[in-house]
């Protein structure tokens, strides 16, 4: 049995007996090791780790009083399982994130290329210094290229920095206008919401 496997049973034994220091002692480790495995883009690492601790979650929900039920393991699997799938490096999808001011400036930029970052300042109500350093982090990354244009720097999408953007952040298939139509209890008021806004809520009334 390996050092992973090890410190796995142990958080599953804590978990059934109760024992909040070695649950947190353990969660620390495993954590640990998966956050090791992710910056050093260790590819069989992330695997190794995200099988061990595939049914952790579940697990920690029923047993786990020390935080957030399984909320960490569920986090943990789809961060490893992001890295494993886009085979982009952690870094440039950490930049992408849409809660970050780097994927701001990456969507605003997708939405509108050729924007300076005067522009982008005003659209994202930063100071011009902190859009500055984003930038030049974005650009460092590979995910955007900087076109010189007179007196003005216009910025743009690399292949690089689309393909992270739609991984982070995945186009939902648009709702067909009529595919609920043939529904014998579709609440029409409804339908037409749906269709017209994408609102994933149910097309029927609650008496149906």
């Amino acid at each position: 049995m390996n050092k992973l496997s090890q410190h796995r049973d142990t958080y599953k034994q804590a978990l059934r007996s109760g024992d909040s220091k070695a649950l947190l002692q353990e969660k620390a480790w495993l954590t640990a090791a998966a956050a090791s495995a992710l910056l050093n883009q260790d590819i069989q690492a992330m695997q190794q780790v995200r099988a061990c601790c595939a049914d952790l979650s579940s697990l920690a929900d029923h047993f786990d009083n020390t935080g957030k039920p399984g909320d960490r393991w569920r986090t943990l699997g789809d961060v490893l399982t992001l890295a494993l799938g886009s085979g982009r490096p952690l870094e440039q999808l950490r930049l992408a994130l849409p809660t970050t001011v780097s994927g701001l400036i990456l969507k605003r930029i997708k939405d509108q290329p050729g924007i300076t970052p005067t522009e982008l300042s005003q659209h994202c109500d930063k100071k011009p210094n902190h859009i500055a350093n984003e930038v030049k982090k974005l650009e460092n990354a590979g995910l955007i290229d900087r076109l010189k244009r007179g007196n003005k720097h216009e910025l743009f999408l690399s292949i690089l920095g689309k393909e992270a953007l739609d991984t982070v952040n995945p186009q939902k298939a648009p709702i067909q206008q009529g595919a609920f139509m043939d529904c014998k209890h579709a609440d029409r008021n409804r339908l037409k919401k749906i269709t017209e806004s994408g609102n994933p809520l149910l097309p029927f009334n609650q008496a149906a």
